[in-house]
């Protein structure tokens, strides 16, 4: 069954086109991969997917809604959540405090709750507690969890960003470039972070860099260049394509 589905999806920025036409179909509980030349329009696709910027034409179907040009806020509550290529952490708070913001934000907790405490709200900053937790304790940051996020290290962050969005009980994960800046024992650790997620029935989409990643975890992979879907398929398929190798080496 497919999670994802989009239609004639189209962004233009002035004369550029970023975006044209794509139509792509992502299937529950598969790690798909979106590749391309810089520049390609991957990360502008996320961004109308997901709510942070809207289409010039198209469509966008989540779990059977039409999603098209929501605000961000009602697609992560609807269960679709991102991350993004540049790491944005409170650095002065605990890597803990950074995941529960993630799960309270999604419990809709409203200022004048958290100023009384009235007992839902202490029950609800319970079970964000307990989530949290064990967003940290799947992606091996425990035992880091009261030190202030600014002290971990690089690959650590990225592991942070991915608790947060487990903390927010996502059914399907955007990941932008998580592999960015991750020395190769790292990124074999990543691998088998997503493996693991998928295990658990959740949609991961991600757009990365690193080819080998990529077919080595993915289901199917989509290609875009210049804003066109060229290719898209299983990896094997995927990487034998005469278009895709040309996009990326040249004619």
């Amino acid at each position: 069954m497919d999670i994802l589905k989009v239609r004639s999806l189209s962004k233009s920025f002035g004369p550029i086109k970023a975006v044209s036409s794509v139509d792509m179909d992502i299937k529950q509980g598969s790690i798909t991969a979106l590749i391309g030349p810089n520049g390609a329009g991957k990360t502008t696709t996320f961004n109308m997917i997901t709510g942070f910027m809207k289409p010039d034409a198209g469509r966008v179907f989540f779990a059977g809604k039409d999603i098209t040009a929501w605000p961000a806020y009602r697609v992560a509550r609807l269960g679709l959540v991102r991350t993004f290529q540049r790491l944005e952490v409170f650095k002065e708070m605990s890597v803990l405090d950074n995941v529960k913001i993630a799960s309270l934000g999604i419990s809709m907790q409203g200022l004048m709750r958290s100023m009384f405490r009235p007992p839902s709200y202490v029950r609800e900053e319970s079970k964000a507690l307990e989530i949290s937790v064990n967003a940290l304790v799947d992606v091996g940051l425990k035992d880091s969890m009261h030190k202030p996020a600014g002290l971990l290290t690089f690959g650590q962050l990225r592991l942070l960003e991915i608790a947060r969005v487990l903390a927010t009980g996502a059914s399907m994960m955007l990941l932008d470039e998580p592999a960015a800046g991750l020395n190769s024992v790292e990124v074999e650790g990543f691998a088998t972070l997503m493996k693991d997620i998928r295990a658990r029935g959740i949609t991961i989409f991600l757009i990365d860099h690193d080819m080998k990643l990529v077919m080595d975890i993915s289901d199917m992979v989509i290609v875009l260049d210049q804003g066109v879907r060229i290719a898209s398929g299983r990896p094997e398929e995927v990487r034998t394509e005469p278009r895709v190798i040309e996009a990326y080496l040249g004619a």
